[in-house]
């Protein structure tokens, strides 16, 4: 079947800026464990600029979600000083201050605030709001718009070396590849690779996610075929195109009141596709899919789980 790409959306990072799923967080390093680096820290970020701290920060500005989960999982999450209105994980997280929307973030507080270090995002398109932040003489570290595994590792370590937590991020990284490779190992043997059609939206349009984006990455290693791999990024696609595919998986990543199976068995001429007759409909957890940050292995684990139950049963 030919998708044809009606409209690109933003990327995964904008995306995550803007989203939440509500999960409350139960991992460790909540806490700071490395003495306090005087020495000036350099950097080269992803505007290709060396950014230059005069030491190990103790107070962060976050401005993307995703940079937060990184800095909890690096065990300095005590560090934040101020995050956005998205940033939801971990749950304590949500008792820091907050400097407003990723996008829109409130420029005089933060510099009033006089942080350390402001984590900017590439995604975010807010350079000349964050350039009068650099202007009074405080650091900005703009992390990737990490659209693969591979780059989550770079802005991880791009992260790790900003807050002086370099060990850290490498052992973050060497557990995330080891996580994936467990679930590629899982599901390799898989006797199908079954046609997966993912919703990313649906009001008022219906959107997916071609190639180029986690999630096409997230099917290719857990042993399945992107309905929409024709299409490149988070598009927009027609019911029409949808039903043609005749996918064998539904997987939905936004928010709903209905069933997943419920919701989408009610839409005209739906009901007869393969992955609504078997029952095969679920939903994942939207942040896990969209974040670029350590939490990705879960989403990918969460992805087998639905496409291949027996086999991650014997992981």
């Amino acid at each position: 079947m030919k998708f044809k790409a009606l409209m690109i959306i933003p990327a995964a990072g904008a995306l995550a800026a803007c989203s939440t799923d509500g999960e409350s967080g139960g991992q460790s390093g909540n806490d700071s464990s490395n003495n306090e680096n005087t020495e000036p820290i350099e950097v080269t970020d992803a505007s290709g600029e060396t950014v230059t701290l005069d030491k190990e920060p103790e107070e962060i500005v976050s401005l993307m979600p995703s940079n937060t989960e990184i800095v909890y999982e690096l065990g300095a999450l005590d560090r934040i000083a101020a995050r956005t209105d998205a940033d939801t994980y971990p749950e304590e997280v949500t008792d820091v201050e907050s400097v407003g929307s990723g996008l829109e973030p409130n420029i005089e507080e933060i510099i009033a605030m006089e942080p350390d270090v402001v984590l900017a995002h590439a995604s975010s398109g807010i350079e000349d709001s964050l350039s009068q932040v650099e202007e009074a003489g405080i650091p900005v570290v703009t992390v990737p718009d990490a659209q693969s595994f591979e780059a989550v590792y770079d802005s991880i370590e791009l992260i790790g070396s900003t807050i002086g937590e370099e060990e850290e991020a490498g052992d973050v990284v060497d557990g995330m590849k080891e996580d994936v490779s467990d679930v590629k190992e899982a599901t390799e043997e898989a006797d199908a690779s079954p046609q997966v059609y993912v919703e990313v939206g649906a009001s008022p349009d219906l959107y997916t996610a071609g190639s180029g984006t986690f999630i096409d990455e997230m099917l290719t290693a857990v042993h399945a075929d992107n309905a929409a791999g024709e299409l490149e990024g988070w598009s927009m696609v027609s019911e029409e195109e949808i039903i043609d595919a005749a996918p064998d998986v539904i997987l939905t990543t936004y928010p709903t009141e209905e069933e997943p199976l419920e919701m989408i068995a009610s839409r005209e001429g739906w009901e007869a596709l393969p992955a609504v007759e078997n029952e095969e409909v679920y939903a994942l957890s939207s942040d896990k899919v969209s974040r670029p940050g350590p939490r990705l292995t879960e989403g990918l684990e969460e992805m087998a789980e639905r496409i291949h139950p027996d086999a991650m049963v014997e992981k």
